[in-house]
């Protein structure tokens, strides 16, 4: 459905906060809080494992109903689910790369092509390359669970870094361009930035303290390493793409990718 600019503040909210149907209610945080309850509910603590710890609690709760035979289904579905959702993180990223390395110059003209359907295939195999090399990492670490976590946790703190730098645009944006036309201008803008900056910013703190199932490990330790792989792969990367960035390499038209051609008669 179509969702006038003006109107995607409340849709929005209205989507987190209210069913399809019926009166207002927690949608959003009874779908994510409550499983995370009825996980920690049914599987103990020490003994939920990263990686299937969903599934632990399928198996657990039907074959105490007797219902174990639908686990392999709760499975598939997952499985399903969770590969669309890959599909939506490869595309989203690489089609931001292609935008912006066309009209900022960011990537080499090589890396710019795309197919006769518009897709950026040089982008999205130089991520199937690198994705591989990461998963290798896996052979390095004892617990597959254990390094599941680790990745995982490194994906959510270089997601905190950008959300701040977003609030802190916001702001910036709001002072030095108070009059510019916008979709819809959001109110009290500065109460709202600071609140997410401060949830931000304890949300990756907190990222450095190690699970209990990391109790062999000293957390000073496992702060270094949260560290060290947040430079790898989420600070250095974006200032080697701006420190070797040319004028050259900025392609002409507005960077946005061609569309896919008409089918034939």
């Amino acid at each position: 459905m179509f969702v006038r600019r003006r109107h995607r503040p409340r849709a929005t909210l209205a989507g987190a906060s209210a069913p399809v149907h019926g009166p207002p209610g927690p949608v959003q945080p009874a779908v994510f809080i409550g499983p995370t309850l009825a996980i920690s509910w049914v599987i103990p603590a020490g003994q939920i494992s990263f990686t299937v710890g969903v599934m632990q609690a399928f198996d657990s709760l039907f074959t105490h109903f007797g219902l174990g035979f639908a686990v392999p289904l709760i499975a598939i579905a997952l499985a399903v689910g969770a590969l669309a959702g890959m599909i939506s993180w490869l595309d989203g990223p690489s089609e931001g790369l292609l935008l912006i390395g066309r009209k900022q110059g960011f990537l080499p003209p090589y890396f710019q092509k795309v197919n006769r359907y518009g897709i950026e295939v040089r982008i999205i195999a130089a991520q199937g390359v690198v994705i591989t090399l990461i998963a290798v990492l896996y052979a390095f670490i004892p617990s597959v669970s254990h390094a599941y976590w680790v990745f995982t946790a490194l994906a959510t703190q270089v997601y905190l870094i950008m959300y701040v730098l977003m609030f802190i645009a916001a702001v910036k944006l709001r002072r030095s361009q108070p009059d510019r036309p916008r979709g819809y201008r959001a109110p009290a803008l500065g109460l709202l930035c600071l609140l997410g900056t401060v949830s931000s910013v304890a949300a990756f703190v907190i990222g450095l303290i190690p699970p209990a199932q990391f109790g062999h490990l000293n957390p000073l330790t496992y702060a270094i390493e949260i560290l060290a792989g947040i430079l790898a792969i989420g600070i250095v990367p974006p200032l080697l793409m701006d420190r070797l960035r040319k004028p050259s390499w900025k392609a002409a038209g507005d960077g946005s990718a061609p569309p896919p051609p008409a089918a034939r008669p």
